[in-house]
């Protein structure tokens, strides 16, 4: 049963109703009536009166009803979750951060982060709140020169997410005095998400350092963080080597020493570091990641080879080659070869197709991927919505299969049926009696369900 309504809520839902010209399938989805949604889309479909721009205008329009109604712990989740398609929900999270819960504050940070409104707009009426959320969503508007002190004593904060905030406002601000702040959060702050963001801030601070020597020190400081870390705290220190301020003055030869000795999500990031500061150690480095070891790794490296470079270019072509059965070498790979070929098809096609070598990849990579659809696990929906992504409209058919099983899948199903223009595939799921299941589908086909 749905909560009862908020007298602020139905006020708000009121104004919404008295909109004059909207289609009735977008005035019964903001009343809330979800079975009468569901006919009235049947008909639509059946009378093939059912567009794309229609779904969307329902989708604004679900979401704007389920969305005045999130409360509690639940309501902050799924406030949370419409970041993906904050733009086109604008005036709905403008209207939640009016709010002054919990609710209220997830959606003013969507906005924050989101870019919808200045990083400082709440911190004047937050700063002090009593929730630690509003503190959280005002501390990230501290980044003036004048505000250190105060963005210190937030990065010791009982909350982790005023924390972040504190640590998100010292890269914003670019004061070098805020640099121990942030080696003390990289080093001791207990949770990985405020730790790496630490990180990241320092890496955004380090052109305000003098080149030379204070650069260099700053490198060997990442080299103790980087060796203490985990997996995500040591990905986030290669970046940062990678970096034009740190790169010159010893994160090149630090990176070396990584991809050298080292096999791990952390080496992979190091590789990726190298070849974009233009080292060819890392362009090859990444295939040699991409064809050894851990599963986990071999996929992280293969998302980030690039099919416009030759040595990637041969390495894509060899793992999206099935082998033969009849003759003995590496044991097949499905996933590999399914994310390999994923890999090839985001490559720019105008760039692919200047040679005959490049036009037979690409063919061989849709190959790859419309056999390995029939399959009717995960790997087979992986690579049906990778051709979907692609454009390929013939995958109409597998991705029906897969909206009709309840999996989290579904809402990235739908939304690639509608951007092939068979959204009224997916029509069911926007009137759906589960609100996460029909906010989770409007919100994809919102926001558009790039992967």
């Amino acid at each position: 049963m749905q909560p009862p309504l908020r007298p602020r809520a139905a006020l708000v839902l009121a104004a919404l109703l008295v909109g004059c010209g909207a289609d009735p399938a977008v005035r019964t989805a903001r009343q809330g009536d979800f079975p009468a949604l569901g006919r009235d889309l049947d008909a639509r479909a059946g009378a093939g009166k059912l567009g794309a721009d229609l779904l969307r205008d329902v989708s604004r329009a679900v979401l704007e009803h389920d969305a005045e109604r999130y409360d509690g712990d639940e309501g902050v989740r799924r406030t949370s979750g419409l970041a993906s398609c904050a733009r086109p929900l604008e005036g709905t999270l403008d209207r939640l951060a009016k709010r002054s819960d919990e609710i209220g504050a997830a959606a003013a940070a969507v906005l924050v982060d989101a870019e919808l409104e200045a990083k400082d707009a709440f911190t004047d009426a937050h700063k002090d709140d009593a929730l630690p959320r509003w503190r959280a969503v005002a501390t990230r508007g501290l980044y003036d020169r004048s505000e250190g002190a105060l963005r210190l004593a937030r990065s010791r904060d009982d909350d982790r997410w005023v924390r972040l905030g504190a640590v998100e406002a010292a890269g914003d601000a670019g004061c070098a005095g805020d640099f121990p702040l942030l080696l003390d959060a990289a080093r001791h702050d207990p949770e990985v998400i405020v730790r790496v963001a630490a990180v990241r801030a320092i890496d955004r601070l380090a052109p305000r350092l003098a080149e030379g020597t204070a650069r260099a020190d700053l490198v060997d400081r990442l080299r103790d963080l980087h060796r203490d870390g985990d997996e995500s705290l040591r990905g986030a220190v290669a970046r940062a080597w990678g970096s034009p301020a740190l790169f010159p003055v010893g994160g090149e030869r630090e990176l070396l020493a990584v991809v050298g000795n080292e096999h791990g999500h952390a080496a992979v990031e190091a590789a990726s570091a190298l070849m974009l500061a233009g080292s060819p150690e890392g362009e090859l480095a990444l295939v040699r990641f991409s064809n050894e070891g851990d599963s986990e790794v071999r996929a992280h490296a293969i998302r980030l080879l690039d099919a416009t470079r030759p040595a990637h270019f041969d390495a894509l072509q060899g793992l999206i080659k099935e082998p033969d059965a009849q003759k003995e070498g590496p044991v097949d790979d499905p996933r590999a070869r399914e994310l390999a070929a994923e890999t090839v098809l985001r490559a720019p096609a105008s760039r692919l197709d200047q040679t005959d070598a490049g036009k037979r990849l690409r063919v061989a990579a849709t190959d790859a991927l419309k056999k390995l659809s029939s399959r009717a696990d995960r790997l087979g929906a992986d690579a049906a919505l990778a051709l979907a992504d692609a454009g390929d409209g013939s995958m109409r058919e597998r991705l029906q299969k897969e909206l009709a099983i309840a999996s989290p899948m579904r809402p990235r199903v739908a939304a690639a049926l509608v951007r092939l223009g068979f959204g009224a595939d997916a029509r069911a799921l926007l009137a759906d009696a589960d609100l996460d299941v029909r906010d989770a589908v409007a919100c994809q086909v919102l926001g558009g369900s790039r992967r």
